[in-house]
């Protein structure tokens, strides 16, 4: 990368060479400011690596073009010495005194400058560069070559390898080698998909909008498209809510089903109560009844156990999240209400829902469904 933007400053610099250092030193700039614009620097790398391996092949191919003409040359007997006036001069026997005719006349001859002989040409590369040793140049080119094919390998060995584990399914290694799949996200798309009316509209955290639509074919209240803050701080607001007030919000803007990731049961870090505090914060920065501390054991730690607040154990995401949890934690842990993500038993375990209704749940608990009930 670093010959890639060097390189461009050498006497051959044109327009798009100048483009190239400039898209370069913005990428890495904005690729630091936020690490989702990776993928913007990632064509700037490319592009400037391009650059400086090409820079490195042609200085090797060059080389081993001027040592294969030096070898013809030396072949053919084309490459002889010359002998310059200087040297005649030394090695010839001293005149006598005086002027002698053949000195006036080199006088009078005006000095032609010699070209450059065939030898002298044929010993530099482009830009009146030496040429590098002609064994360097044979290795760098085979190690040049080398790692560019591994490259390739790598890539098509990574490719494979995340085309076959998307996002939505997650795999766990078993201790006999073979691999254990959790495929709860299709599962819960694919029921909404098709026990849901096609002009529904289903609210979650922006995280899972854009797996919504094109899995599930609904309409989502929020997306992956995060400009819209005023939509998300909504439904952080909701969720956390205590329930009659998340279920109002709701109905405002005519949503019929709400979901919740939860990963309690299987140990899955990723599930929406590790991403609450996010919630609570968007939703606080537009809202200003909702204050992060209100959720916090002591103002100062976040936690879903007996230490927990008050109002965090009667928001609507610990709600959704921890109903029939107690029953289900102890057929599958042995132990009643204990968290494998959290690792402690939860604080509120009689958790009982009167405004929304459980729809579906997925078979490890990933994906859990609720109706919002209609209510006079």
């Amino acid at each position: 990368f670093g010959r890639g933007v060097l390189f461009p400053c050498s006497p051959r610099r044109s327009d798009g060479a100048l483009f190239l250092i400039f898209y370069g030193i913005t990428a890495v700039y904005f690729s630091g400011v936020m690490v989702r614009l990776m993928l913007v620097l990632a064509p700037a790398t490319c592009c400037l690596a391009a650059v400086a391996i090409s820079d490195l092949l042609y200085t090797c191919c060059d080389s081993i073009k001027a040592h294969a003409r030096n070898l013809r040359a030396f072949t053919h007997g084309k490459a002889k010495p010359q002998r310059n006036l200087e040297s005649v001069a030394e090695t010839s026997e001293p005149s006598p005194p005086g002027p002698s005719p053949s000195k006036a006349r080199a006088q009078e001859i005006t000095p032609v400058k010699s070209k450059p002989s065939k030898a002298s040409k044929a010993s530099s590369v482009g830009n009146g560069r030496q040429p590098l040793a002609a064994v360097a140049s044979f290795g760098m080119l085979l190690l040049v070559g080398g790692l560019l094919a591994l490259y390739v390998l790598h890539c098509i060995h990574a490719s494979a390898d995340m085309y076959s584990s998307p996002s939505v399914v997650i795999q766990s290694p078993r201790p006999d080698g073979s691999v254990y799949v959790f495929d709860d996200f299709r599962e819960a798309y694919a029921w909404m998909r098709h026990n849901t009316h096609p002009d529904c509209k289903i609210a979650s955290w922006w995280d899972y909008g854009y797996q919504t639509t094109a899995m599930a074919n609904r309409t989502i209240i929020v997306d992956n498209n995060t400009w819209n803050t005023s939509h998300i701080a909504t439904v952080g607001r909701a969720m956390s809510s205590p329930e009659a007030k998340a279920w109002q919000i709701y109905r405002s803007l005519d949503v019929e089903y709400v979901f919740v990731v939860f990963g309690g049961v299987i140990g899955y870090p990723s599930d929406d109560i590790n991403k609450f505090l996010w919630m609570v914060r968007i939703g606080g920065g537009t809202y200003p009844e909702i204050k992060e501390p209100d959720y916090l054991a002591g103002g100062q730690e976040y936690r879903v156990d007996a230490a927990g607040t008050k109002t965090m154990l009667n928001t609507l995401m610990y709600k959704m999240s921890y109903l029939d949890f107690a029953e289900e934690s102890q057929i599958s842990t042995g132990q009643r209400g204990h968290d494998r993500v959290r690792n402690y038993v939860v604080g509120k375990l009689n958790v009982r829902l009167n405004y929304f209704e459980e729809v579906f749940t997925s078979q490890h608990w990933m994906m859990r469904i609720y109706r919002v009930r209609i209510i006079q």
